[in-house]
């Protein structure tokens, strides 16, 4: 009794402070307990796996949310997730189609079910490597990011600065190598609305909310754990909007408001507890559309209107905004909702 007692009171200090299970220096991820059976596998900066991953593990199998940005670190992951779980996995769900979330589908073969919303799978189905796509224009900026880098390094003077970016070098050099292998692999399992698996003792909801970064957003929800793994529609710090629907998706973040949940692991960033990001987001996304609005009303190109746009005011809740201007692409993809061009996706 007392044995049993002590390992109880050893798992609710851990779930406390937020365990982070110990990995090899090289490992590519970090699997930080968020809940009994779930954590959240946060990328170590040695192998580009693009984005979070989650692993919730249940009574005889495992369900993995998204698969990272190349078949290669998928395979590292399936590596790594054993120093937790010698589970089988048997289920991987996409939170939506972008590359950094569903490269690495192609690993997860039969008996495993990838699932995603039916738009997921349209997206997949099609050139997701074509000039315009978030992972085309990604794959033509990707030669001169690794020059830039080099460069960087090749001028450092700080010898911790420089080993760090000759480490990003080597990264994105295997990054561009591992993606020679890709597949892309869309969702077999497809919903629209709502899906509920039963895995032992655990109750699992796959929600579509409403459209935000894609339309075709799917999030994770525990509804006994309180946790809800959110992928790009509410991350850390800014999601880009290169597919969004900026003008909706306060409404579906009101959606996701409504859930009980507690502990939030996002497609991006490390996992937190609480409702509060969701009003920052919610600000940012009113402003930025009000101003395109008003840009686009007066017939100001889109190129010019990202230089004008100022989002200084959110500089509080996202430090990364030092001055006025934000990426082309998101007004771009604002101006092509506002004029009916984003319902042809």
């Amino acid at each position: 009794m007392r044995t049993r007692l002590i390992l109880l009171l050893s798992a609710i200090a851990a779930l406390a402070l937020g365990l982070v299970y110990a990995q090899p220096p090289e490992a590519a991820h970090r699997f930080q307990l968020i809940a009994p059976g779930v954590y959240g596998a946060i990328g170590t900066g040695t192998l580009n796996v693009g984005s979070n991953s989650c692993v919730i593990v249940n009574r005889d199998d495992v369900l993995i949310v998204d698969s990272h940005i190349t078949p290669e670190s998928a395979r590292a992951l399936l590596r790594e997730m054993k120093t937790i779980t010698d589970k089988p996995v048997r289920f991987l769900v996409n939170t939506h189609f972008h590359f950094d979330h569903a490269n690495g589908n192609q690993v997860f073969t039969a008996p495993v079910d990838i699932i995603g919303h039916e738009f997921t799978r349209r997206k997949l189905l099609g050139d997701v490597r074509a000039k315009g796509t978030i992972f085309g224009e990604s794959l033509a900026a990707l030669p001169n990011q690794i020059d830039q880098l080099k460069q960087r390094a090749a001028g450092e003077q700080d010898a911790a600065q420089k080993a760090r970016l000759e480490q990003q070098v080597r990264v994105q050099q295997a990054y561009a190598e591992q993606l020679k292998e890709l597949k892309p692999t869309p969702p077999g399992v497809t919903l629209t609305d709502r899906m509920t698996l039963f895995r032992g003792g655990r109750e699992i909801r796959l929600l579509h909310l409403g459209r935000a970064h894609t339309a075709g957003d799917v999030v994770v929800y525990l509804p006994a754990e309180r946790v809800v793994c959110t992928g790009d529609m509410l991350v850390a710090g800014i999601s880009n909007l290169s597919d969004g629907y900026v003008n909706e998706w306060p409404d579906t973040l009101e959606q996701l408001r409504a859930l009980d949940f507690t502990d939030v692991v996002p497609g991006h960033g490390e996992p937190w507890k609480g409702k509060e990001k969701i009003d920052h987001w919610q600000a940012y996304l009113r402003d930025i559309w009000q101003q395109a609005s008003k840009l686009h009303d007066r017939k100001v190109p889109a190129a010019d209107a990202a230089k004008q746009i100022d989002m200084t005011a959110h500089k509080n809740h996202y430090p990364m905004i030092t001055a006025a201007g934000v990426a082309p692409i998101g007004v771009v993809r604002m101006y092509d909702v506002m004029e009916g061009r984003a319902d042809q996706d």
